[in-house]
Order: structure tokens, then sequence, then C-alpha cells
């Protein structure tokens, strides 16, 4: 009896244990059911990357530019990808044909570098002057003088026709290159630019769909159906950049009529809002602080491009019967308020004001007719109210006002033709001023140490980067897009100017096609024959910022730069002459530190001075004009 009631419980056991193994049998059975598919989509996914299908194109490459040819790189150096705009189109001829500047830099950051991204649009990307006019290039300038014996790169992955969409997209590759600070120009793209909800470039105005294409866009499957729903589907192919004869600008508006407040402005102004608070908030969480900077565009010399106009608007305003200012303003300002979004009747009421002097009035008019021009290649008002708020409320940014910089340049207090090529590409002295409002913001929030002497805008605007010849060849590119819509109804022919001496005659060879260091080194020639030996310390100074560790560049620079009393600038170029010094004798190494002493010398850093003759001497005990120089400046 007792086996019976034992053996009872074992049975039980038995079945308990069966049920178990089956339900856990069904568990394993459902979850590999359930991983199956995913296991052969992830095969799928290797097959086709193995087998070479499909694209991709990171934010940064090793560096192939044909300026690496000319520099003796040591260690592996990168460079922004030239095409990487076609990371975002099924097919790369429906890019449009923009690229970041070349900017060369090490791979493996070295210790005491201190590295700086700018990150924006064409006009972060210095159109139409390129790298060396651009707010990156022109900050890089400005940081020679102001901190010559700082190892600090400026770098940027800005370039035209890009919102805040690719921004997004380029942001952790940004972060892998650690950066210890990133500059952000941006907003003038979001309606007309790659996936703004207005342009040519956009297939969806959902900002989900938007993200969702950002987060799949590297898969191959994804890759393979997108070429699939083309193939099926051709007629919804993005624009195809067949005629080269057109500008970018002319090609990309698809919903060319935005109104104030309309569902497509409305969603332009989400995608920016949300877009850029996420970019800062992944650099904030990677510990890497930002400046964020207002925008600028053109509101005295350009009239709006598209308005919605009433009877009455028209009628005030019609050039075949002039009103008064009075009148334009007294009529005008009342349809104004009385609803009226036309912004050829806000841009006369501001031009009116500006006649009899009230320009108080007169700015808030002409930022009305950018508001309401319905061809939106400028950002808003709200934009600027948009990025200061985003600045405020996350951590580690700061806000840096570039529209206020621009404004305080002005007898006006009106952004016009005085920092404006177009609608809002700044000239030199625009882009000028921009960079030197992050100078600002570098050094009022201490990102770098406080320099040695207080910050000269004068002098540093006497030193700028940019030279006749590439003013000249930027008006060119300027006139070749104001040839064309939106700026003309029909296309025009740009005829080439003529040149008056022999450095505009290198200009136009630059319009040919002539190469930029081909150029460089002509130009330097010119001016050393002209003896302009500032101008001549400027080519040989961008020379070498294109052609890292080419010490024998760097000393011409200095010496240059040394010979016009141009000290930060020569110390600079005097000191990366002696870390990327060439092969040379013992008298030629010696004078590369002679060199650095006087120009520590005259700009009185005695102490400076004698550090580096002693350098010197310990290498070679017996250099008299060592020893010399060292007795005078410091006798025993």
């Amino acid at each position: 009896m007792d086996d019976n009631l034992s053996a009872e419980p074992t049975k039980q056991s038995q079945q308990k244990n069966g049920q178990r193994d089956q339900t856990k049998s069904r568990a394993v059975f459902y979850l590999i059911a359930i991983l199956l598919p995913f296991a052969l989509l992830a095969l799928f996914e290797l097959v086709l990357r193995v087998s070479g299908f499909g694209h991709q194109y990171p934010l940064f490459i090793e560096a192939s530019s044909p300026l690496k040819a000319q520099s003796t790189l040591s260690g592996s150096y990168l460079q922004p990808n030239p095409e990487v705009v076609k990371r975002f189109f099924h097919l790369p001829e429906f890019a449009p044909p923009v690229e970041p500047d070349t900017f060369l830099f090490k791979q493996e950051k070295q210790k005491g570098t201190y590295r700086i991204v700018l990150m924006g649009g064409s006009s972060a990307a210095g159109f139409p002057y390129g790298r060396f006019g651009s707010p990156a290039g022109l900050l890089k300038q400005q940081l020679k003088s102001v901190y010559p014996d700082k190892n600090i790169e400026v770098l940027s992955v800005a370039m035209a026709s890009i919102n805040t969409y690719a921004l997004l997209d380029f942001t952790q590759e940004v972060i892998d290159i650690q950066p210890d600070l990133v500059l952000i120009y941006a907003g003038h793209n979001e309606y007309l630019g790659v996936m703004g909800v207005g342009s040519v470039y956009s297939q969806s105005n959902s900002r989900a769909t938007n993200l969702l294409f950002l987060k799949l866009k590297e898969l191959r499957l994804f890759q393979l159906v997108q070429g699939l729903y083309y193939w099926l589907k051709p007629q919804t192919e993005p624009f195809n950049h067949n005629d080269s004869s057109r500008t970018v600008m002319a090609s990309v508006a698809k919903e060319k009529n935005i109104p104030l407040d309309s569902e497509l402005y409305a969603a332009g102004k989400t995608q920016f809002k949300e877009n850029l608070s996420t970019i800062v908030k992944l650099f904030s969480q990677a510990d890497i602080p930002v400046l964020l900077s207002s925008i600028a565009s053109n509101e005295r010399n350009q009239a709006p491009f598209e308005s919605m106009n009433s009877t009455s608007a028209n009628s005030l305003i019609s050039p075949d019967k002039p009103r008064s200012s009075q009148r334009i303003i007294q009529q005008g300002v009342s349809l104004i308020e009385n609803g009226e979004q036309s912004a050829d009747l806000a841009f006369a009421i501001a031009q009116a004001y500006e006649k009899t002097n009230q320009m108080s009035d007169a700015l808030t008019y002409y930022k009305k007719a950018r508001d309401y021009d319905l061809l939106r290649f400028r950002a808003p008002s709200e934009f600027n109210d948009i990025i200061a708020e985003i600045a405020a409320s996350h951590k580690l940014v700061t806000f840096v006002d570039a529209d206020e910089k621009l404004r305080n340049d002005t007898e006006t207090g009106i952004i016009g033709e005085e920092h404006m090529l177009e609608h809002l590409h700044p000239n030199t002295r625009g882009y000028f001023m921009i960079a030197l409002s992050y100078l600002e913001g570098i050094v009022d929030g201490q990102f770098l140490p406080s320099p040695k002497s207080a910050i000269e805008t004068d002098d540093l605007w006497r030193t700028q980067s940019m030279l006749r010849s590439d003013i000249m060849l930027a008006e060119y590119k300027i006139a070749v897009l104001k040839s064309d819509y939106p700026f003309t109804a029909t296309k025009q022919t740009v005829r080439l100017p003529s040149a008056k001496d022999a450095i505009e005659e290198l200009a136009l060879k630059r319009i040919a096609g002539m190469d930029w260091l081909s150029a460089q080194q002509a130009l330097l020639s010119l001016y050393q024959e002209q003896e302009a030996w500032l101008e001549a310390a400027t080519v040989a100074g961008l020379m070498f910022d294109a052609l890292p560790e080419r010490g024998d560049i760097a000393r011409i620079a200095s010496l240059l730069y040394l010979r016009v009393n141009q000290l930060g600038l020569a110390e600079y170029y005097a000191r990366k002459a002696i870390q990327y010094m060439p092969t040379l004798g013992l008298e030629e190494q010696g004078n590369y530190y002679l060199s650095l002493g006087e120009t520590l010398f005259k700009s009185g850093d005695v102490n400076g001075a004698i550090e580096v003759l002693d350098a010197l001497l310990v290498m070679q005990p017996m250099n008299q004009k060592a020893l010399a120089i060292r007795q005078r400046i410091s006798p025993p």
C-alpha cells in the first residue's frame, strides 16, 4: 500500500514535467518562428552586402584629395566625403551637384589638439567663396592671430542644399571624430533643401517618414525595395540634373507658394525645431558643447521673390501710378494690420519708412516682407527665435547672435548689400562678421584660455583670408546664380568679366578650370614680384593650411607675415614650420628656431623667445647666432 501511494505522485510529476516540456517546446518553436524571418532577412542583407549591391556614403573618408599628393602626410588623414549628399537619393544622378569642401585632418586626434566642427548649409559652407572665405576658414584665420601657440583645427561638413535632416544624419559621425566644440549655422534650407517640405528633393512632408528613411537608408534590403519601387513607378523619381546649365537654386522649388502659417509652413517650422533640438541633445549627451548661431539674410536689398497681392495692394504699389511715401505708409500699414500678407506691399512700406528716416519701422516691415515671401529661400524671422529658445533650453549649448553682429556693423541696423551678395549669402565682410561672432562666443564662453591680448576687429579684418582673385571668381558665380530663376523669369547668358591685370587674369583662369594649387603658386610669385607682402603672406599661409605638414611653406608664410609685422600670424606659422620641419642642414634648422625667437621677442614675449633660443642651444650648443642673441636679450 505504501508503494502504491508513493507511485502516484511520481506519475503526476512525470505528467507535469511532460506538460512543462511541451510548453517549452512550443515556446521555442514560436520563438524560432518569430526569429526565422529576421534571420533570413539578416542573411539576405549580408549576401547583398558581400555581393557588392547597393551603396554607402560615409561622412568622412580616407584623404584622397589631389592636395594630399603635394603634402608628405604622416599617419592616416580623413576628409569630408565629396559624395556624401548621394546618401539621401536612390540614384546618384538625382542628387544636387554639391559637396563639402576639402578639410584634411588626422584620423587619430593628436594630444593637445582642439577640434572645432562647423555644420550647416551653403552659407555655413561659404558660398560662393569656398573653404577659405567660409565662416570656418575665416574663423581659422582669426584663431591663428589670437591663439598662435595653440593647435586648433577648424573643420566643416557644411554644404549647399542640405538642412537639419542632413545635419541630424551627420551628427553621430561628427561625434565619432571627437570634436571639442561644434558650431551650427543653419535654417535657410528647411523648405527648399534636401528633404525640405516644399522641395523637389522631398518625397514626404511627414517628419516621421523622413526620420524612418534616415534610419533605413543604409540597409541594402531597403535599397533593393526602394529600387523596385522606383522601377515600377518611374514618374515619382526626384529631379534629374541633366541640364547642367541650370543652377541648383533654379531647380529645387516644387511647392513654390508656401504662405505664412499655411500647413506646409507649419511643417517646415516643426521640422526645423524638432530636428535642431534632437541634434543639440545628441551633442549634449556626448558631452560636446555647441555654439548655435542665429542666421541672417538680405532684408534691405532683396525684394520678395513671390508675393500674394490683393487688388488694393497692387493699386497702392503700382509703378504706373507712384504714391508718396506717406500715403504708402498710411494705407499700406492699415492693409497689413487688417490681414493683408502681401510681401511686395510690406517691402514698399519698409522702403517708404526708410526714405522718411524711420529705421526701426523700416526694419519691422523689411522683416515682414521676408516672412510673407511665398518662395521660401530665406528662413522666416521666427526661426531665430526658435534657435535662441533651443540654445536656452539645452545644456552645453550657447547662443551666438550672428544676425545681431551683422546689424551692429551697419549704420541703419538693417542687413543689406553691405554684407550680402544676394538674398542670403554674405559677402566677405558678412562672412567675416559671422566668424567673429563665433570667435567671441569661444572667448566669452571660455572654451579656450583668455587670449594674451584683446581682440581687435580692425586688425583681424586686415588679415582676413580673401584675396582679389577669390572675390572676382565669387562675383562670377553670383552672376551665374542671379542669371536664372528666381532672380529672372528666363535664364540669361553671363559673360566673362575682362581682366585688368595679371591677378585678374589668374581669376579668369580659375573660372576656366585652373586648379586651386597652381593658381596659388602663381599668385604667390606675382605678389612677391609686386612686393605686396601681406597678400603674399596670405597666399603662403593658405597653401600651408591646405597642405598639412609642409613645413617649408609654413616658413615662407611666417617670414612674410613677420615682414609686415603681423606677429600673431608670423608666430603661428613659425611654430608650424618647426613642427613640420623638412630635412635640413644644421644652419637651416637653426634659422627656423631663430625666426620664432625673433617673432616672440618683437611681440614682447621675451621669456618665450629665451625658451626657444635655449631649446635651439640644447640641439646646437655652438650656434653662434643663438648664443649672441641670447646674450643680448638676457645677459647673465
